[in-house]
């Protein structure tokens, strides 16, 4: 009886420095976020699963143009939005809480994309 105690004991002991060395080579750090080499200031907004680039690429306060791109760097959609914020700050991709697809952006309200300055709201 004493046998099988210690060979479970040592089951075990052998188990933890496995568990131990495992550890040890697991990379914990964070991914490097996703960057376009043509657009560098586009900001990825989604997952491994699939997402898109969000990029203001030129501002007017209030009036900021957004262009939104496939994970390839493709242009998916652009437009003018009308944002103007409590504390005065501009708006930036990480304002940027989703896009729909449809020329649809979400900030904290759904703000439209559209084509020309005069009629962003």
């Amino acid at each position: 009886m004493i046998w099988l105690q210690r060979f479970l004991m040592l089951v075990g002991v052998l188990a933890l420095v496995l568990l131990g060395l495992v550890l040890a080579k697991v990379d914990f750090a964070p991914t490097p976020p996703m960057v376009l080499a043509s657009h560098p200031g586009a900001q990825w907004q989604g997952g491994v699963d699939g997402g898109y680039y969000v990029e203001i690429t030129r501002a007017e306060p209030p009036l900021f143009f957004v262009q939104v791109r496939h994970a390839s760097g493709d242009l998916w959609d652009e437009g003018w939005i009308r944002y103007v914020d409590g504390d005065g700050g501009p708006l930036t991709a990480d304002k940027v809480l989703a896009f729909d697809g449809d020329a649809v952006i979400y900030l904290q309200q759904r703000k439209v994309l559209a084509s020309e300055k005069s009629i962003a709201r």
